[in-house]
């Protein structure tokens, strides 16, 4: 009974909702020692569940045939109503929460916009017509990570605060970090689409650079992520038991990223990578109870 239910929670986008919720929920854990506003974190859990729901719809008529017989694709053919369902609850949901937003929320939530519909809409003129942001060189990668990292950093500061206080050097040591891991969580995704990414014509790293280079890119991020802790230890009062737990999260991400490079099932994916967002938060949680 777990494994329809798993599906179920993967397929739809649910479980990488809430691995973004438990993401913003950890920028209050570093910045305030709790978990946040409750609208705040329903609010990135509803708008990142119609993005997601959004792009597959909307790609979904322009995937090559290997690609839509994979089992992702099939479960939302197969539950293709309640998929659909699913997107416009996520799209009042996130209309209503925004209903309880300051204007400053509004104008930080603009970029992020910009960036989850430009990522799958043709939006830019080229001389080969209307491309996607995710169809610009390498980028596409950037996007997703500079997505997640504003929305899950600044949309929980700007709310507890001041819009200035995303200026401040503890919140952009935060947004660098959440960068980072989203930047190295997603190479794993980008491994398993190779074949599809070349054949669409996405210069993902991948395509660019081969699997092993992109993967040695993965931990030369990863130990930028180490030396922005130890700085932020050093000059910028981040406590050790925060800063142990922000390592221990690089290792187990360090652990799991060379999985991108052998097959693995589409259930797979998620729960053995994005599940990083979630064990990213539970550390940090258990380390502010210490402190």
């Amino acid at each position: 009974m777990l494994i329809p239910a798993f599906r179920f929670l993967v397929f739809s986008n649910i479980y990488v909702a809430l691995c973004a919720m438990t993401f913003t929920a950890k920028t209050s854990l570093l910045l305030y020692g709790n978990n946040g506003n409750i609208r705040v974190n329903a609010l990135v859990f509803s708008a990142t569940l119609f993005l997601y729901c959004f792009h597959r719809l909307y790609h979904r008529s322009k995937m090559l045939p290997e690609e839509r017989a994979e089992e992702r694709h099939q479960w939302a053919d197969r539950n293709k109503m309640a998929f659909i369902t699913i997107t416009v609850v996520a799209f009042i949901s996130s209309l209503l929460l925004m209903l309880y937003m300051p204007l400053k929320i509004w104008l930080l939530l603009i970029p992020v916009a910009v960036l989850g519909l430009g990522y799958s809409l043709p939006c830019i003129p080229s001389a080969k017509g209307w491309i996607r942001l995710r169809d610009i060189s390498w980028l596409k990668i950037v996007w997703i990570a500079l997505a997640y990292a504003w929305l899950t950093t600044f949309i929980p500061v700007a709310y507890a605060g001041h819009l200035k206080d995303i200026y401040s050097p503890g919140v952009l040591f935060v947004f660098i970090r959440s960068f980072i891991v989203v930047f190295v969580l997603v190479i794993p995704f980008d491994i398993r689409d190779i074949q599809h990414d070349s054949k669409n014509g996405v210069k993902s790293l991948p395509v660019l650079i081969g699997v092993d280079k992109t993967t040695s890119v993965a931990y030369t991020v990863l130990i930028l992520f180490a030396l922005a802790v130890i700085a932020q230890l050093r000059f910028f009062n981040l406590s050790i038991p925060l800063a142990i737990a922000l390592l221990i999260s690089a290792i187990e991400i360090a652990v799991v990223v060379p999985i991108g490079k052998t097959a693995k099932r589409d259930l797979f994916y998620p729960l053995a990578i994005e599940t990083s967002m979630i064990l990213h938060w539970l550390l940090l949680y258990i380390a502010v109870k210490m402190v």
